[in-house]
């Protein structure tokens, strides 16, 4: 068993919808039109309060409306926050936020704006997504990459959608709250355009700061985000929206007893041009943009200083066409990646293997086309064709996809669907703990592209006049050539750092049913999902022997999410986590040799945290509420039952002796109170 040596300095840094009746009546006869004239006609029904839609088959939308009742966790509504608490998406501790979908890691998932790419859309501990949530009008999230339009991706795409009609009114939100603040603004430019404004800024070290101490260590945190949209509609056929999302994270740890400093900045931009034109039976659409990401990682401790940056930088063009029968289409991405370079300066200076820069291009062509094969029975089939080049290295691939739809009237629908995907962008790292530490790196000759066979089987049934939804699904994944990184952050102060020499490569597979109950209507509404999972990982390597849980695995996971609507004042809202613990490897001995801790580690993974559980609650008042304007106070407790949930274990020093114990948030709860303002 290798023995792997730690440094004293510490790492672990880590609509709802409202129905509108109309009520013809006419018949023709011969020549003649028949007319008659219906007298009052009430129509009663449940008003329409979900939150949830299935926009196309395999595709769940969720409207940012859900936002304005739920807990806003130290002043915001996180979008992603809420698409964790769906079936067959990764429960999430604290310091996490990645994720996980179907079993597959933050890699295998395309996170964006409008269809385009946003690279590690996260903001520090987990909280926070880049999103700002009112500058949306719904997050659509699917769980597999069914159709051959979907990216080269192998998990799910989550996907933030922006209004598709033009503000004709001047309206406004804003929200305040004692660790961030954003506001939106949206107003007509003329009468065929419009254009949304949205901007986020946290200030955790004003009121936070007294109890900002991880591991000992003092943090200092800020972030802004910005967002426009601008939208012009020049006639009914045509539309032109540009997008715009910049982004900075500023992070500063002191550990006073090591005269340790850890500096950790990250930054995000998008731009994008849409063009939508509209025929009689056929649309097409075009996206012309560019997306970046870069992180400086800085560690300095007396004569020590590390620094670890990154970068990637894409452009594209996409063009759609969409009918009655085809989804048709082009692809084409050129991606600028730096991976990690380590750098290191004072009384160490270690030898490290240059990481040049990658400029690699891909372009895909597909098509899906849709057919009725039988009464009720609908078909879709498509092929993705792709040409990766980087450095000299080519790969071609043609991935097939097909989906089955039996609709079955009020008896349900059933859906069958089975794809391959390829994947040509790797992201790995020595940290998934809410620092973006992870980086990018590109397919090559050493490293080939991972591939992904997987099959799902879906039902959707609607009862009691569609005021209950029940889903129910299975899947299973077949991933080839994945990537797991075996390093750690003292690899660049205590050896020759090698990049090919720190990453594993391996199989894996991914397996599990999710289920979901929706109450739809009412004052009270929610939903209920259970969700079991597994995804095992094999890499070739003498610390990983056989098959083992994925770090991220939750075999079991419950989620209950609720709003309750008293009068025309008071809201309720409330949401429940219970969930397997991660795994994660035990040490079997550990001693000290020249002021290092030396560790024997026994089976990768073989060890689970325990459970994870976690309720928070909401109470909103409105002061004023008519229409869309209002007004009001909403408090919010996280974790309101102050579970103590273990997060990892780790080595360190307790009373004068070293153990190995859990480490759990810094916090037992966080309430938040905010003022909330719509205009």
């Amino acid at each position: 068993m290798p023995l792997i040596s730690s440094h004293t300095c510490s790492h672990r840094l880590l609509t709802a919808c409202v129905a509108l009746c109309t009520v013809l009546y006419a018949s023709a006869q011969g020549d003649s039109l028949l007319q008659q004239t219906l007298g009052n006609v009430n129509v009663r029904g449940h008003r329409v309060r979900s939150h949830l839609d299935t926009p196309v088959q395999g595709v769940t939308a969720i409207g940012m409306a859900l936002m304005d009742d739920m807990p806003r966790i130290l002043g915001n509504a996180d979008p992603l926050h809420y698409a964790q608490m769906l079936p067959g998406v990764q429960t999430n501790s604290e310091y996490d936020a990645g994720l996980y979908i179907a079993g597959c890691d933050i890699q295998h998932n395309m996170v964006g704006i409008n269809g385009i790419p946003i690279y590690n859309a996260a903001h520090m501990l987990g909280f926070f997504s880049v999103f700002n949530a009112t500058h949306f009008s719904q997050m659509q999230l699917s769980k597999t990459q069914a159709g051959a339009a979907s990216p080269n991706r192998l998990g799910g795409q989550i996907d933030m959608i922006t209004a598709d009609t033009l503000a004709r009114h001047t309206s406004a939100d804003l929200s305040v709250g004692p660790m961030s603040s954003q506001a939106t603004l949206r107003m007509p430019l003329w009468s065929d355009a419009a254009i949304t404004l949205s901007a986020r800024a946290a200030y955790l070290n004003l009121l936070y700061s007294p109890w900002l101490h991880i591991d000992e260590m003092l943090l200092r945190y800020g972030f802004d985000d910005l967002n426009m949209t601008f939208q012009w509609q020049p006639d009914a056929d045509n539309q032109v929206t540009a997008d715009f999302y910049w982004g900075q994270d500023r992070v500063r740890l002191d550990d006073d007893l090591y005269a340790l400093t850890s500096r950790l900045t990250w930054q995000n931009a998008m731009a994008a041009l849409h063009w939508i034109r509209r025929l009689d039976c056929a649309e097409w659409q075009q996206s012309l943009y560019m997306s970046h990401y870069g992180n400086d990682f800085t560690l300095s401790e007396d004569n020590l200083n590390v620094t670890l940056p990154s970068r990637i930088t894409t452009a594209g063009y996409r063009l759609n066409y969409i009918d009655s029968h085809w989804h048709t289409g082009v692809d084409a991405a050129w991606h600028s990646i730096q991976p990690q370079q380590p750098d290191t300066k004072g009384f160490l200076t270690i030898k490290t293997r240059p990481q040049p820069r990658q400029q690699a291009v891909e372009a895909s062509l597909f098509a899906d086309y849709t057919a009725t094969i039988a009464p009720r029975l609908q078909l879709t089939a498509g092929l993705r064709a792709t040409c990766f080049h980087n450095d000299g290295f080519t790969h071609w691939s043609a991935d097939p996809s097909a989906t089955l739809t039996y609709d079955a009237g009020t008896a349900g629908t059933l859906r069958l669907s089975a794809t391959q995907r390829h994947q040509y962008l790797c992201r790995t790292g020595f940290s998934q703990s809410g620092l973006p530490t992870e980086f990018w790196i590109a397919a090559d000759r050493d490293n080939h592209p991972q591939r992904c066979t997987s099959i799902a089987l879906g039902y959707e049934l609607f009862l009691c006049s569609k005021m209950v939804r029940i889903e129910a699904e299975a899947y299973y994944k077949q991933l080839y050539n994945q990537v797991e990184y075996s390093g750690n952050v003292y690899d660049f102060l205590y050896d020759e750092y090698d990049l090919d020499n720190i990453l594993l490569r391996g199989n894996g597979h991914n397996y599990g049913v999710n289920l979901i109950a929706e109450k739809r209507k009412g004052r009270l509404t929610g939903w209920l999902s259970y969700a079991y999972g597994r995804a095992r990982r094999r890499f070739d390597d003498s610390r990983h022997q056989g098959w083992y849980p994925a770090n991220h695995e939750r075999p079991h996971e419950w989620n209950a999410v609720a709003t309750y609507r008293l009068d025309r004042h008071w809201s309720f809202g409330a949401t429940v986590v219970l969930a397997s613990g991660q795994p994660y490897t035990s040490p079997r001995q550990f001693y000290l040799m020249a002021s290092n801790i030396v560790t024997e580690f026994g089976q990768h993974n073989a060890n689970r945290l325990k459970p994870y559980c976690r309720a928070d609650v909401s109470v909103s008042y409105d002061f004023s509420r008519k229409g869309r304007r209002r007004s009001g106070l909403n408090l919010s407790v996280y974790n309101v039952l102050m579970h103590n949930n273990d997060l990892f274990h780790r080595l360190k020093i307790y009373n004068n002796a070293f153990a190995n114990k859990p480490f759990r948030f810094a916090l037992p709860f966080m309430p938040s109170l905010n003022y909330y303002c719509a205009l």
